[in-house]
């Protein structure tokens, strides 16, 4: 159809005079729609208006939208090959209808310089015309010769599409221009065509590029868990490890492709249950043996379905049972918090005391501490073990006279799953296994029963547990600190304590002093009390009075500084900032002196007792002999035997 035929009367109809309702119904909405927005601005309907964007913008521009470029690139070159030679050009515009790509003949692109890199072609410049109408309107369009405003495109048509992100947002419009007398009726198909092709690929490549990132950032998180793991196929050949589990399993990272898992761990029946019906393996607790390195770890593992809910594989996340338990003593605290500097006394014997704990401190050899209750026997053991070579490792701490006699192996040396009625799933740890690389306290030793000491003697000749239930022996390194408040060469004789356990043992032994033998230390430390517990319950630190004074230094404390403490925190209590007096001091330290003189001469015939017992054990209980180093009569002592209701050890 010639410029001269029906849409171009209209066209100049239009611009001239405007149209009447009839001949708007016969115009396509959107060709009238954009006719009415160019004569609304009073644009130039006899020339189109050329606007170049300078080198840089235009270089800033394909910079900007270089993937869209990219992917188009190819399908403009297809698009092209349909219409080459019948003087079209097939133009890439970005969303402000910037041209950033032109394929076309040469008579087109020579004859028209609209058609390159950097022109606009929107409605302000260019009027109606297919690519500025899709700019409006984002829909497919094509504009035929007198359907163009302005008078000098109206020998040519252009079909134009816009190109969606894959966010639905239009990023650019594909356009095809060219002679209107060599137009296809096909042309608007092949270019929407085109640009579902655009689209689809687009849409692929973020997609992969997606894929991409996520399996990077994947890559990275697993990179930096604190835990070891591997990923495997439904051969169960290994297709990933982190680093942390090549650490564990002592393996380089090229060893490690299509190794088969059971190979490594050794548990058939536990990868089969994974693969071969889908169940989850959680806390798992094995030896395992590889690359000449032996470690115990904790395996959980759980299959991975595909979308047909088949197993496709599995992964499993390992991690060294000493760093679970050096994790759990963090948590829970098992810690030494006192060192040396927290004893506070300056009586000799208690510095002879803190002198032989520092000399000894950095050696592996185990330690006995003897003393009365309330003596400060585990803040002795905790600042031992702060000052030695294990500081860094965990501190347990167990009262062997709390726990069941039926349950300390257990807490002890931990148990195998099964091992008995009420063991937990997967079995535990024991407080020797948790104290490894540290210091284990054994607090009231002489409370563990005979049967017990025996499974410790083993633990502490051999340096390694067996769990209850159990065949692998885990190798330990443990620092052993014991605590009694008994006398334990007594219990030995007794038959309470074995005598090869306390032999062993008895490397380093240690009195702590009690209280009442620390020369001025009563007061220090009932001044040390009293600030600290009038600031910890708000009440300004009161003094005490000269009758406190008398009656803390004449009391014979027989819970030593644990009782002190206690009468302190009571006073401060009572007297709520106002000077400590005796109405606020426990009963018992106001007592009559005859009270206090009984208690004295208790110990005076506990110290008796001991004497008797240990000369007769270095004469093996020849009454002669022993009498005369007592420098006694026989008869006498054999009353004193009977009145202690002391025998010989058989």
């Amino acid at each position: 159809m010639s410029c001269m035929g029906f849409e171009y009367q209209v066209w100049e109809d239009f611009v001239k005079c405007g149209l009447n309702t009839g001949d708007k119904i016969r115009v396509n909405p959107s060709i009238l729609a954009s006719w009415e927005r160019c004569k609304k601005r009073g644009q130039n309907y006899r020339e189109a208006i050329s606007l170049q964007l300078p080198p840089e913008i235009i270089e800033q521009r394909r910079e900007a939208y270089h993937r869209l470029i990219k992917v188009a690139k190819p399908f403009l070159e297809e698009l092209y090959g349909f219409v080459k030679g019948s003087g079209f050009a097939v133009v890439l515009l970005d969303k402000d209808t910037c041209i950033l790509e032109v394929l076309g003949d040469e008579e087109l692109l020579d004859k028209d310089t609209s058609f390159r890199i950097g022109e606009i072609w929107n409605e302000e410049t260019k009027g109606t015309n297919a690519m500025g109408v899709v700019q409006v309107e984002k829909k497919p369009i094509q504009v035929y010769a007198a359907e163009h405003y302005v008078c000098n495109n109206h020998e040519i048509t252009c079909s134009a599409a816009p190109i969606l992100g894959v966010d639905g947002e239009m990023i650019g419009i594909l356009d095809v221009s060219g002679n209107s007398a060599k137009v296809h009726k096909h042309t608007l198909g092949m270019v929407v065509a085109a640009v579902k092709a655009i689209e689809n690929e687009l849409r692929l490549k973020a997609a992969s590029a997606e894929i991409i990132k996520s399996y990077h950032n994947l890559n990275a998180i697993i990179k930096t868990i604190s835990e070891g793991i591997i990923s495997f196929d439904e051969n169960g050949s290994i297709t990933n490890m982190n680093p942390v589990a090549l650490n564990i399993l002592n393996m380089q990272e090229e060893n490690y492709q299509s190794k088969s898992l059971k190979r490594i761990i050794k548990k058939d029946k536990i990868i089969n249950a994974i693969l071969d019906n889908g169940q989850s393996i959680v806390n798992h607790e094995f030896h395992l043996e590889y690359n000449h390195k032996q470690v115990r770890i904790l395996f959980t593992a759980h299959p991975i379905l595909g979308g047909n809910k088949e197993i496709c594989g599995g992964v499993a996340v390992i991690r060294e049972l000493k760093e679970v338990h050096r994790l759990v003593n963090q948590m829970v605290g098992a810690r030494a918090s006192f060192t040396f500097e927290d004893i506070i006394g300056d009586s000799e014997k208690l510095q002879k005391c803190i002198k032989i704990a520092k000399d000894i401190a950095d050696s592996t050899s185990s330690v006995i501490l003897q003393g009365e209750s309330g003596t400060g026997k585990e803040m002795f053991a905790q600042a031992i073990h702060n000052a030695s070579n294990f500081r860094r490792g965990p501190f347990i701490a167990i009262n062997c006279g709390a726990l069941p006699r039926d349950l300390i192996e257990s807490e002890l040396f931990g148990y195998e799953e099964g091992a008995f009625t009420g063991a937990r799933l997967g079995g535990q740890a024991g407080k020797f296994e948790l104290a490894n690389e540290g210091t284990i306290f054994l607090d009231e030793i002489t409370d563990m029963p005979l049967d017990t000491q025996v499974a410790l003697l083993r633990v502490l000749q051999e340096k390694r547990v067996v769990r209850i239930g159990g065949h692998e022996p885990v190798s330990i390194k443990v620092r052993v600190i014991a605590a009694t408040n008994r006398n334990l060469k007594e219990e030995v004789r007794k038959g309470n304590f074995r005598d090869d356990l306390f032999y062993r043992l008895n490397v380093i032994n240690i009195d702590v002093v009690p209280l009442r033998e620390r020369e001025g230390d009563i007061l220090l430390l009932a001044n040390y009390f009293l600030r600290k517990y009038s600031n910890m319950l708000g009440y300004s630190v009161a003094k005490f009075e000269p009758q406190v004074v008398k009656a803390l230094e004449n009391y014979d404390w027989p819970g030593n500084v644990r009782e002190l403490a206690n009468a302190m925190e009571r006073a401060v209590n009572l007297a709520k900032g106002r000077n400590i007096s005796l109405e606020h001091l426990p009963e018992g330290i106001q007592a009559p002196g005859e009270v206090r003189k009984n208690k004295r001469i208790s110990r005076l015939q506990k110290s008796e007792e001991e004497i008797i017992l240990e000369t007769l054990d270095s004469v093996g209980w020849n009454i002669s002999q022993g009498a005369s180093i007592l420098g006694i009569a026989r008869n006498t002592l054999y009353r004193k035997l009977e009145k202690y209701h002391l025998t010989e050890k058989k």
